[in-house]
């Protein structure tokens, strides 16, 4: 398709299709909802080579590029005219440290965020494996033991009366059990994640009868179907 042009009272065609005008030409990018991630680091997997036409760009391939990242969980790309792009971001969150011969941030969905070589800033609780694995930054864990070992860490944060009791450490054992350390001490919890749901929902009622948290005991045993076994501490009487 051509277009003809005015020039010096005139007119003069040409022979250029329409998209491949300079007007179609992207003059600007526009970076959304981006925390984690350097703007740099978003455009560089958009690998945009100058100069590249808005009307030829295929936004869903482009949205995957950016996918790419660890930290990114959706991306999307809208083109505007005068040519601008606007690339809009959803961040994953971390959730846990990851401790697996090196130490790594998790998200929810068992993404490795990135390495760490200190504990961050936000108070997370730790996952300790039990058995050798090498895990690299981007990976997208499918080892049910982590993946029902965050589940679990979930269902505590929303559990009544634990809530207020921060996991400090879980231990992912090779038999698929799990052993908690709660911040500030009190109970061990022992925990088979299979059976957490239900067990949890048992360990409130228990923690009601008895008019405390997991803090006023030494040990408690969930790995029992049916059963909870409370230890008490010296404090808790």
């Amino acid at each position: 398709m051509g277009v003809a042009l005015v020039a010096g009272g005139g007119w003069w065609a040409v022979q250029q299709p329409l998209p491949e005008l300079s007007y179609f030409q992207v003059s600007e990018i526009e970076i959304r909802g981006n925390d984690h991630v350097a703007t740099q680091e978003i455009l560089s997997r958009l690998s945009l080579s100058e100069p590249v036409n808005i009307l030829q760009l295929d936004m869903k391939a482009l949205a995957a590029k950016v996918m790419t990242h660890p930290w990114v969980r959706s991306a999307s790309i809208q083109r505007h005219l005068p040519p601008r792009l606007i690339v809009t971001v959803e961040e994953r969150e971390a959730v846990a440290v990851l401790s697996a011969g090196k130490t790594y941030l998790l998200s929810a969905d068992a993404v490795i965020l990135e390495a760490v070589q200190k504990p961050p800033a936000q108070a997370l609780p730790t996952i300790r494996v039990q058995w050798r694995a090498k895990y690299r930054v981007g990976d997208h864990l499918s080892e049910p033991r982590i993946v029902r070992g965050l589940a679990l860490l979930e269902a505590l944060r929303k559990a009544p009366l634990l809530q207020e009791t921060q996991v400090e450490e879980m231990t992912a054992e090779t038999d698929g059990n799990y052993i908690l350390h709660f911040a500030g001490g009190g109970a061990i919890v022992r925990v088979d994640a299979t059976e957490s749901l239900p067990q949890l929902n048992r360990l409130d009622v228990a923690l009601r009868r008895h008019g405390g948290g997991p803090e006023n005991f030494a040990y408690i045993d969930l790995r029992f179907p049916g059963r909870v076994i409370l230890n008490p501490s010296e404090k808790g009487g």
